[in-house]
């Protein structure tokens, strides 16, 4: 009875943890597919955890014919919430790794295979025993190790395809992330693993909430470091990746600071969504540009029509790269519009005279100006 009662006090603590997670999405204004899916991750866990709570408390004697269906009513969904909240996890993962990726209706299907052998294999584990069965108390069929194997699949396609773009990957923060991605697969695979051999503990209750607790911490951190309207980084977080490159040198180490001409124009004649849309065409240009590049740029939104990319190299480098950002920036005016996207770009090198953040923004600045002037004077011609 007593471990008894601790196993439960475990499984209630975590319930707690992810009920605040839960409330924790409620009040969040964005409404992205991703997060959709995470509360999916989520309620799947808390319903994985009660039943699993339910189908326990069955087992305390005297069992009845009535208990026993209970036991195996919620055994069986606390495998098939579980089965659910791998699919979940599987699918929030794919989306995170491939953002602009929509999956076709028969690659959902095919995917969802292994759930659904998973879940086929709880429902009539009630008649053949193979996955649990009761006899004086829960006991695990031969099955079930079968079906860790099964939902390990999503783990194992996870953790390789992850390892193999995150090598090809050359944004940074785009690495970081797909590597961060890595650790909750494996740590469902390890937690799948030791559930093996500690029969009477609560092992996968502590590793799935851990789990789901480090990528609410994930998210949470994107949330600060990233601009929501563009998907680049934050003016925060480049200015302490710039302290970062300025101390820590490799190479020579450029900025491209990068500003639209005449966005006030845009803005005041056709309205501030349609700014908005000119920023996000503008941080896509820069993206591709980027992206082809050995060099590792990288790209963060300033403030404002402001952009700034950081790049290791020399001058023949960046500037290769200023001609790849002004040839993407002339390919979005090919579509019909009622104005044009030009942009200006000041550019600076960390040296002796400009040795601090500031120095090398400020520089960097004083140029982009100089070029939008003489772009006005052209205009005025």
């Amino acid at each position: 009875m007593e471990n008894l009662i601790l196993y439960c006090e475990n499984y209630l603590f975590c319930i707690a943890i992810i009920s605040i997670l839960l409330i924790r999405l409620k009040y969040d204004i964005e409404k992205q597919y991703s997060k959709t899916l995470y509360t999916r991750i989520l309620l799947s866990c808390l319903l994985c955890f009660t039943s699993n709570i339910l189908s326990r408390i069955c087992e305390i004697p005297p069992i009845s014919d009535n208990y026993l269906f209970l036991f195996y009513l919620f055994k069986m969904l606390f495998f098939i919430f579980l089965a659910e909240t791998i699919l979940s996890m599987f699918f929030y993962s794919e989306n995170i790794r491939k953002p602009k990726n929509n999956l076709s209706s028969k690659t959902i299907f095919l995917y969802s295979i292994p759930f659904l052998i998973s879940v086929m294999i709880a429902i009539f584990s009630a008649a053949t025993h193979s996955l649990f069965y009761f006899d004086n108390g829960y006991n695990r069929g031969p099955a079930y190790v079968i079906y860790l194997c099964i939902l390990s699949l999503y783990l194992l396609h996870l953790v390789v395809n992850s390892i193999i773009q995150a090598h090809y990957e050359i944004n940074p923060s785009r690495k970081q992330k797909l590597i961060q991605m890595i650790i909750f697969p494996c740590m469902c695979g390890l937690t799948f693993f030791l559930s093996v051999f500690f029969v009477n503990y609560p092992i996968i209750s502590i590793g799935l909430t851990l789990n789901l607790v480090l990528l609410h911490l994930s998210v949470l951190y994107e949330s600060i470091t990233i601009d929501p309207l563009t998907g680049l980084n934050n003016r925060q977080r480049l200015l302490d990746y710039i302290s970062d490159k300025i101390h820590n040198p490799i190479e020579d180490v450029y900025i491209a600071m990068i500003d639209a001409d005449n966005f006030k124009y845009i803005n005041d004649n056709f309205g501030h969504i349609e700014g908005d849309l000119v920023l996000k065409e503008i941080a896509d240009a820069l993206k591709n540009a980027c992206h082809h590049f050995k060099r590792r740029p990288y790209i963060a939104r300033y403030g404002g029509d402001e952009f700034i990319i950081i790049i290791d190299g020399n001058y023949n480098d960046i500037t290769n790269l200023m001609i790849a950002i002004r040839k993407n920036i002339q390919d979005l005016n090919t579509d019909k519009k009622d104005y044009n996207i030009n942009i200006s770009i000041g550019l600076s090198r960390c040296d002796d005279q400009n040795e601090t953040i500031t120095s090398l923004i400020h520089q960097a600045d004083q140029n982009l100006y100089r070029e939008k002037m003489l772009h006005k004077q052209f205009l005025q011609k």
